[in-house]
């Protein structure tokens, strides 16, 4: 296990180039957002990491997402990634993860599933997709595991995140409901800055 700490809302870039980015968490930092996952499925994802955590203040969590290999795991660490997400579990990649001293967060969906990543040391287990099951189903299985320690993705919406977060989730991810649709990268920063404070109040963060 890392000492490493997911703040309440991550914020996942699916398609940016670096700088656009670097753009987009300059704003959403100021705007109180402090983790950032980039995907693997993103344009120069080892690029983005290494400028972000270069760029951004050092309060700032860089991490990657839609993780599938070790050999990903380890580049990204070295990129200065401190986080490794995935849709799905896979023990080689949960447990490269460990060994470079990331926090491990693979996704799962069933309570098999969820137990079998937390039986093979995963920090925190992504639950996805949240939207097609919902809140209740967070409710429904730390019943049984209630020590469980849930990252919420997929779908989500402010109310969502609200929902989750009273269920028992730990953290929520969010894409293009808080960044827009904007192929560019290109956002309206008073509005970058009202949806982070509805999803950071959402999901129990600062603003």
């Amino acid at each position: 296990m890392t000492d490493i700490e997911l703040s309440p809302l991550t914020v996942v870039y699916r398609s940016l180039a670096p700088r656009q980015a670097l753009r987009l968490s300059a704003a959403l930092h100021e705007a109180g957002l402090r983790s950032f996952e980039v995907t693997m499925t993103g344009d120069r994802p080892m690029e983005t990491i290494e400028l972000l955590c270069r760029e951004l203040p050092e309060d700032a969590l860089i991490g990657v997402g839609t993780v599938s290999t070790p050999e990903q795991v380890a580049a990204s660490a070295a990129a200065g990634a401190r986080f490794a997400v995935s849709p799905h579990f896979d023990a080689e990649v949960v447990d490269r993860t460990i060994s470079e001293g990331l926090l491990s967060v693979p996704g799962a969906l069933t309570p098999t599933e969820i137990m079998t990543a937390r039986n093979a040391g995963a920090d925190v287990v992504k639950v996805f997709p949240i939207n097609a099951v919902g809140a209740d189903y967070l409710r429904q299985l730390r019943g049984p595991m209630p020590d469980l320690e849930v990252m919420a993705s997929g779908g989500v919406t402010p109310t969502l995140a609200a929902e989750v977060v009273a269920a028992g989730a730990k953290c929520v991810a969010v894409g293009h409901h808080l960044l827009g649709a904007r192929p560019d990268g290109g956002f309206d920063p008073a509005e970058l800055r009202d949806r982070t404070a509805e999803f950071l109040h959402a999901a129990g963060g600062t603003a």
